[in-house]
């Protein structure tokens, strides 16, 4: 679709531009699409591939095997990703805030050791959800992680973890003691001890969703991140920039469905016309547009700003304004393509379900509000 007037940045990863190693993906994932949704299975093949293209490197530092971006290019691969597979984007952005999270939150040891094979064979997730709630983060989390000797012991419950089924590497956030300072951050690698209930939502399928229970699991005490009572810091710190990239999934969701059902419309014949051709429909797909191409602007000036300025309040917006676009142009999709709309597995389909997780993912719509109100009203 062009844009014109526009200027489209150009990034490289090793000699390829990423709008081409994303395409090169793209038509993977576009073939497995249906698949992954009917299945609710991450797939191997595309898994590999985003690796081999060094798409969970992104922003791994080139000298430890990544491509050394930034969360601008980050949030463009899953804008791509997310116009023919939200759940694969999802997984692609949960994998990158993980290694954002060491990237801010470890020491060089720690960054040295895991970032190399988290760009090049590890999925990674980031564990802070319980079954007792998610938003309120300091209050909720009841993991434990009692210190023995030089380690820790995990036990407890992680829920609504995305990548749980694949991944290798996890970030969590357990209680050490009372309050705010009693939540610290682990890097645990491997899977022992470790039990895995896959889940099955209505959206976001196949992006490997899951209940995971820790029992007795041993972590040395070298793999704490910022040290013992930092959990909450390093748990907000993950959130709040990561909430730039998941809006450019509901971005690249929205791009998509007008995409899909502009095709659709141009061929698509009623009462003797093309529907495209009716006004009322054009008028419809001129709003979406423009909404579409203002919220981009307020998701990349988010990106751009990160790592400059504290971004929790633009981000929380970006999170807000992109989700609610999202839905909006799932609805348009489903509404304009009739009865194929409503058929299951189908484009409008599931972009219409992964719409409605994208406001509730990564902080409900009206934690955002709360966010954003409480920054206003300071």
């Amino acid at each position: 679709m062009k844009r014109d007037g526009i200027k489209e940045t150009v990034w490289v990863i090793g000699m390829k531009e990423v709008s081409e190693v994303v395409e090169e993906v793209k038509k993977l994932v576009e073939s497995k699409a249906v698949k992954i949704d009917r299945s609710n299975e991450m797939d191997e093949e595309i898994i590999h591939a985003l690796f081999k293209n060094k798409l969970l490197g992104v922003l791994v530092p080139e000298e430890l095997g990544g491509a050394g971006l930034g969360l601008l290019e980050a949030s463009k691969v899953v804008e791509e990703l997310a116009k023919v597979s939200c759940s694969v984007a999802h997984s692609t952005f949960v994998h990158n805030m993980a290694v954002d999270g060491i990237l801010r939150f470890g020491n060089e040891e720690q960054k040295n050791r895991f970032l190399p094979i988290l760009a090049s064979k590890k999925l990674a997730t980031a564990m802070i959800t319980e079954p007792s709630g998610g938003s309120d983060v300091s209050n909720s989390i009841k993991m434990r992680a009692e210190k023995s000797g030089e380690s820790y012991i995990l036990n407890g419950t992680k829920t609504f973890i995305t990548n749980s089924t694949h991944a290798e590497i996890h970030i969590v956030v357990a209680r050490t003691g009372e309050g705010k300072k009693g939540l610290t951050a682990f890097v645990v690698e491997g899977n022992d001890g470790i039990e895995v209930t896959k889940l099955n939502p209505s959206g976001m399928r196949g992006s490997g969703l899951g209940t995971v229970r820790f029992n007795e699991v041993e972590v040395p005490e070298d793999n704490v991140l910022l040290g013992e009572g930092s959990g909450l810091k390093v748990a907000l710190g993950m959130l709040a920039p990561a909430r730039v990239p998941f809006s450019s999934i509901a971005l690249g969701l929205a791009e998509g469905c007008l995409e899909n059902t502009i095709a659709y419309i141009k061929r698509r014949e009623a009462f003797g016309r093309k529907i495209a051709e009716f006004q009322f429909i054009q008028f419809k797909i001129a709003e979406l547009f423009a909404d579409i191409e203002a919220v981009k602007r307020l998701v990349y000036h988010a990106a751009e700003l990160a790592g400059k300025q504290d971004i929790t309040v633009l981000a929380a917006m970006a999170k807000l304004k992109s989700s609610e676009l999202a839905k909006r142009a799932a609805d348009f999709a489903v509404q304009l393509h009739g009865g194929y709309g409503i058929i299951s597995n189908s484009y409008a389909d599931r972009a219409y379900r992964d719409a409605k997780t994208l406001e509730i993912a990564e902080g409900t719509s009206e934690m955002m509000k709360l966010i954003i109100s409480r920054a206003v009203l300071s």
